[in-house]
């Protein structure tokens, strides 16, 4: 095991040794931070893992030795793995792309639509009369369902009560389901939707919207601006 630890060390220690002197000497040297900074948390994890399975080993609970023995060891290899994992093509290649994209911080409708798609959507609904266009234009209508909330100060304007509102967020979600779209983000927590007056939807109110008639006043105009797509 000691051989074990030493062989993972020098592993990680040599390379960035050669690293350090060649930076020492002013001599060009090749760091690059997105890939080195992963594999040093992956490594000290990978580290960490290894030393609570040797601590297992070596010191077994009296009353669960099987027990402390196979976690110990279980624990030593998962760590052992880690620490080589890192050095492959896939960890830089596969499993730093994967992490980065999990980590990103997204805050939009997460809708899957074609920016025409929404320059047509935008055209039917100016043409049943459900846009304020004089503050929404169809530039800001795209932009406002494709990017990200905190990236523009666009808004939608729109002429629609509060259950033609929930009506259209159904049909919209209807249309194009290979989306995540939902209705607390649509109305709540993109600050996007703006009523005729200027201010924004309540969420409660929209949410409870339809609740006795199961269609609002403007059904059929609505089902006529989603027609084109189905």
């Amino acid at each position: 095991m000691l051989a074990c630890f030493a062989y993972v060390i020098i592993r990680i220690v040599v390379p960035y040794l050669v690293l350090f002197i060649r930076f020492m000497f002013n001599e060009a040297f090749k760091w690059d931070k997105y890939v080195e900074k992963p594999r040093l948390v992956f490594y000290a994890l990978g580290l960490f893992t290894m030393r609570l399975g040797y601590t297992g080993l070596m010191e077994p609970i009296e009353r669960f030795t099987v027990f402390s023995y196979a976690t110990g060891g279980f624990l030593f290899l998962i760590g052992m793995f880690t620490t080589q994992l890192t050095w492959s093509k896939w960890f830089e290649r596969i499993f730093i792309p994967k992490i980065k994209e999990k980590l990103k911080t997204t805050r939009n409708f997460n809708i899957s639509i074609s920016k025409p798609q929404l320059g047509k959507l935008y055209d039917n609904m100016v043409r049943y009369d459900m846009v304020i266009i004089g503050k929404t234009s169809k530039d800001d209508f795209i932009k406002c369902f494709l990017r990200n909330w905190d990236e523009h100060d666009a808004k939608i304007h729109l002429k629609l009560k509060n259950p033609a509102c929930k009506e259209f967020y159904e049909l919209l979600k209807n249309t194009f389901p290979k989306n995540d779209l939902q209705l607390i983000d649509f109305i709540k927590h993109s600050k996007i939707l703006r009523r005729e007056d200027g201010q924004p939807y309540n969420y409660d109110t929209v949410r409870n919207a339809l609740t006795r008639n199961r269609i609002s006043k403007r059904s059929e105009e609505l089902e006529a601006v989603f027609a084109p797509f189905s």
